[in-house]
């Protein structure tokens, strides 16, 4: 299974016969909340039941008070080393630590993120 950032679906979005190439199941690929919540807030209005109705092809990860905790810990350790990232960032990397699953991202801010946190794997594509 890999998790999806945010980055990687919106360029598929916009390359539909790209996008059923990959093949999308639950089995196969996830989302998290933070993900989802980027995507609504970036869409057209004629977009967002077809988003809606996307995000059932997805695996569902579900982020709880650990992970919350978990992403502030993200946050202040890479604070302390002069980085600031955004919170949605590191939700989104602490979620794919927590489900031991890589993240497919075309940000490389994650990359500045493995650094710190090794356990953070990363999809090549």
């Amino acid at each position: 299974m890999v998790l999806f950032d945010t980055n990687v679906l919106i360029d598929y979005w916009h390359q539909p016969k790209e996008l059923l190439k990959l093949n999308i199941t639950p089995e196969n690929f996830a989302l998290c909340g933070i993900v989802r919540t980027e995507l609504l807030h970036g869409a057209k209005d004629d977009e967002v039941d077809k988003l809606l109705t996307f995000f059932k092809s997805f695996k569902n990860l579900i982020n709880d008070d650990y992970d919350w905790e978990g992403t502030g810990f993200i946050l202040q350790t890479l604070r302390s080393k002069g980085l600031n990232v955004p919170l949605s960032d590191a939700l989104i990397a602490f979620t794919a630590m927590k489900y031991d699953i890589p993240l497919w991202t075309r940000d490389n801010l994650f990359k500045f993120i493995q650094g710190y946190f090794p356990e953070l794997k990363l999809y090549k594509e």
